[in-house]
């Protein structure tokens, strides 16, 4: 069954599988997150260069005043300020922050991704 759902997954996922050793639903959800951002930033910001477009959007996405942690809810805070949240459901995005990220031991439970991990897995070159 492996091999058909490989597949079935687009290129670009299966890059991703091959580059990080990422699961299939991560791999998934990790492309399904950048056609949004690309397609909103071909729509809004094709005059913008990619990689300016998509340090914005980690930027963005940040929680800490450092700019160096990205959560779940600051890319869901993003694709809804972008008009793309119905894109994206909460389970996909928190696919992508447990299995590339961390949690941390603050007893909060949080769990995140660095700023430069999203940035790898939004950009281009990181696919």
């Amino acid at each position: 069954m492996l091999p058909l759902r490989r597949a079935a997954a687009s290129p670009a996922a299966r890059n991703i599988i091959a580059q990080r050793h990422l699961s299939m639903n991560c791999a998934q959800s990790v492309d399904k997150l950048c056609n949004i951002l690309e397609e909103y930033r071909a729509r809004n910001y094709s005059q913008e260069f990619p990689r300016r477009f998509q340090k914005e959007i980690v930027h963005a996405a940040s929680v800490d005043s450092g700019r160096r942690a990205v959560s779940a809810e600051g890319i869901e805070l993003v694709l809804q300020n972008i008009g793309m949240g119905h894109r994206m459901s909460r389970s996909e995005i928190d696919d992508i922050i447990s299995e590339v990220g961390s949690c941390l031991l603050d007893g909060t439970n949080q769990c995140v991704i660095s700023s430069n991990q999203l940035l790898d897995l939004i950009s281009k070159s990181g696919r």
